[in-house]
C-alpha cells in the first residue's frame, strides 16, 4: 500500500511538471529579440551553355560540367513582431559563409592529360531576410509554424575562385532569395529554442561570364540552400 501511494504521488508529480506552461504569454509580446545558428546545405543550380552542348555532341572527348552539394554556416539576430493572434513578422540579418563548388570532369590539363577537378567559390555574403511566420495553436510547451519571405544577400568578397587561366569563374555580388520553411518553437522556462528547416532558391543569374574555357560552358547559376536551422529567443 505504501508503494502504491508513492508511485501515485510521483505519477502526479510529474504530471503536473508536464502540464506547468513555460514563459505563458510570450508570443503576445509586441517584439521579443534572439539569435541564430545554421548550417546550410548549398549548391549553385546550374544551366548548361550553348558551347557545352555543342562540345557534347562532338566526337572528340568531352568535359562534363556538374555542381555539388558543400556545407556552409551562417549566423545572426533576430527581431520579431507580433502582428496577428498567429502571425509574426521577422528580421533575421546575419552573416553567412560559403563554399560552393562546380565540378568538371574530364577536363583537359596543361599537361595533355583528362582528370576530373573541382573549382570552389567562396562567399561571404551579408543577409538580410524579411519573413512571415504563421504559429499555429500553442499545445503545452509546444508549437508549430510556417515561414516564408525573401532573403537579399551582399558578396563582401571577390567573388569568384582566381583558378587562373581558363579556369576563372566569376559570380554577382548581390542576389534575391525566396524562403520558405516549417519549425517547432519549444518554450523552455527561460527561452524559447525552435529548430527550423528552410529551403532558399535564388532568383537572380549569379554566372558573371568571364570569355575562359570553363566560364563559356555555363549559361546561369542560381543559389540554392536546405538549411537547419536553430533560433534561441
Amino acid at each position: 500500500m505504501l508503494a502504491l501511494l508513492l508511485f501515485a504521488g510521483t505519477t502526479a508529480e510529474a504530471q503536473e511538471k508536464i502540464m506547468t506552461m513555460n514563459k505563458p504569454g510570450y508570443d503576445e509580446r509586441p517584439v521579443h529579440y534572439g539569435f541564430y545558428l545554421a548550417v546550410p546545405f548549398t549548391k549553385y543550380n546550374l544551366q548548361h551553355s550553348k558551347a557545352y552542348v555543342d562540345q557534347q555532341n562532338a566526337t572528340t572527348p568531352h568535359v562534363d560540367v556538374n555542381t555539388k552539394t558543400s556545407v556552409g554556416f551562417y549566423t545572426g539576430l533576430v527581431l520579431n513582431v507580433r502582428l496577428a493572434q498567429y502571425l509574426d513578422a521577422r528580421f533575421v540579418p546575419g552573416v553567412g559563409f560559403y563554399n560552393r563548388k562546380i565540378e568538371f570532369a574530364n577536363a583537359l590539363q596543361d599537361s595533355g592529360e583528362r582528370m576530373d577537378e573541382d573549382q570552389s567559390i567562396n562567399s561571404t555574403v551579408i543577409e538580410l531576410p524579411f519573413l512571415l511566420k504563421y504559429r499555429a495553436k500553442r499545445r503545452s510547451n509546444l508549437r508549430p509554424y510556417l515561414v516564408a519571405g525573401v532573403k537579399p544577400g551582399i558578396d563582401l568578397g571577390k567573388a569568384k575562385n582566381d583558378a587562373g587561366d581558363n579556369k576563372e569563374l566569376r559570380v554577382e555580388t548581390f542576389d534575391i532569395a525566396l524562403e520558405y520553411g516549417i519549425g517547432l518553437d519549444v518554450f523552455y522556462p527561460y527561452f524559447k529554442f525552435a529548430p527550423e528547416l528552410r529551403f532558399s532558391h535564388g532568383l537572380f543569374d549569379q554566372h558573371k561570364p568571364t570569355g575562359e574555357e570553363y566560364s563559356n560552358y555555363i549559361q546561369k547559376l542560381t543559389n540554392h540552400n536546405v538549411s537547419l536551422i536553430f533560433f534561441f529567443e
